[in-house]
């Protein structure tokens, strides 16, 4: 599929991943794209824990992260088409979010969500979904992309059963005094960097320049190391 397809880009997920993610893709986009819309989602508000390794500062705690992000991009890319979603992705709402031709940049950290949005992508004809996640020192990226009603890569969950048949919940069937309880495995900034930076190589790769060559990378920052997957 062109690059030209893609006349929306939607980043899932501001916290950790999305946080720094968000302004080298508006940068590039606004000066190679300027005609897409470049959408962020996320329910959740930043808080003082966030500050070490998200992208906002105290004067933006209790903001929601989707909505102080655009700010953010439209200060500093006044031409940009930026859009703030200040909701969790759900089944209720994610044909308005993901539709044909959309491409994905899913930076959450279940398992419930990114199957919500691998079937999404899988009701579309043409659409790309690239998702990243990692722990403390590693983590991996993934590509699905759909091209004329078939799958070029494989739907997320099709090599990880954590994802085919999450056991995980969704935030957006949890109360705010449940977010607030959620376990959070310890992380650093490094490794959301790593992660963010493999995502938008394979956003470039594949919305960029049509290169398709791998589907899973995984990655580890004490190693330094990279290793593409092809299935």
């Amino acid at each position: 599929m062109s690059r030209a397809a893609y006349d929306r880009i939607i980043v899932v997920g501001l916290g950790g991943i999305g946080s720094h993610l968000v302004e080298p893709l508006a940068r590039y986009v606004v000066a190679a794209w300027p005609e897409t819309t470049l959408k962020l989602v996320d329910g959740d508000a930043y808080s003082l824990s966030n500050l070490s390794r998200q992208r906002a500062a105290e004067s933006q705690i209790g903001g929601n992260k989707a909505e102080v992000q655009a700010e953010l991009l439209r200060r500093a890319f006044p031409r940009l088409k930026a859009a703030a979603v200040a909701q969790f992705v759900s089944p209720r709402n994610v044909r308005d979010i993901v539709t044909e031709g959309s491409c994905v940049l899913a930076c959450v950290d279940n398992y419930a969500t990114r199957k919500i949005l691998s079937d999404a992508v899988a009701r579309h004809k043409n659409a790309l979904l690239i998702s990243g996640g990692n722990e403390y020192r590693d983590g991996n990226v993934q590509v699905y992309l759909r091209e004329g009603g078939k799958n070029r890569t494989s739907p997320l969950g099709k090599f990880h059963p954590e994802i085919a048949n999450p056991e995980d919940d969704n935030p957006a069937d949890l109360s705010c005094e449940e977010l607030e309880t959620l376990p959070s495995g310890e992380q650093i900034i490094f490794t959301n960097l790593m992660a963010a930076a493999l995502m938008l190589n394979a956003f470039y790769a594949v919305a960029g320049s049509g290169y398709v060559r791998y589907e899973e990378a995984y990655f580890d920052i004490l190693d330094n190391k990279v290793n593409p997957v092809s299935r």
